[in-house]
């Protein structure tokens, strides 16, 4: 009867945590969209500048040599344009794919600081969508048969101790 209870409380516990995918890859999405902005802010503002000077990008890129100042911001800039173009096709993937695709790439090359931004701020919620309650579904089935496993690895010992017991 205990066994049973602690594999409920494994299915609540799966069911609890499985729900928040749906959310935490919203706010994740959410959070991406607002360092893609971020970014565009800044490549804007240089292309900005670079036009009043008369150049085009490239060409102020390459003005930015010759000193370890200009070669460091040269390659800062050229990793953001990097990371925007990333940011800006990741964002497009996301806002295109439903609540399970979302999930699915989330977790399949996510942006390490835009994660870790999304955890520190992320607070779970009840299920809310259909998505978040068939998460919870599977999660629950999935914690249940989870704890079960485990509570059967722990009397497995026991088991195979009795079998020999009563052959003998």
């Amino acid at each position: 009867m205990i066994l049973r209870a602690l594999t409920l409380a494994g299915g609540i516990m799966g069911a609890a945590f499985a729900a928040q995918g749906p959310g935490f890859a919203r706010a994740y999405l959410f959070e991406l969209a607002a360092h893609a902005q971020t970014l565009a802010a800044v490549i804007a503002d240089f292309d900005r500048a670079a036009a009043k000077a008369g150049l085009n990008r490239a060409a102020a890129l390459e003005h930015m040599q010759g000193t370890p100042l200009f070669d460091r911001r040269r390659i800062d800039l050229e990793r953001q344009f990097a990371g925007h173009a990333a940011l800006t096709a990741k964002v497009a993937q996301m806002r295109s794919a439903g609540p399970f695709m979302r999930s699915y790439h989330l977790w399949h090359g996510p942006d390490v600081g835009t994660l870790r931004r999304t955890w520190a701020r992320f607070h779970p919620s009840l299920p809310r969508s259909r998505a978040e309650l068939i998460f919870a579904a599977i999660g629950g089935v999935l914690g249940a048969l989870l704890a079960a496993g485990l509570f059967w690895l722990a009397r497995w010992p026991r088991r195979r101790h009795r079998r020999r017991a009563l052959r003998a």
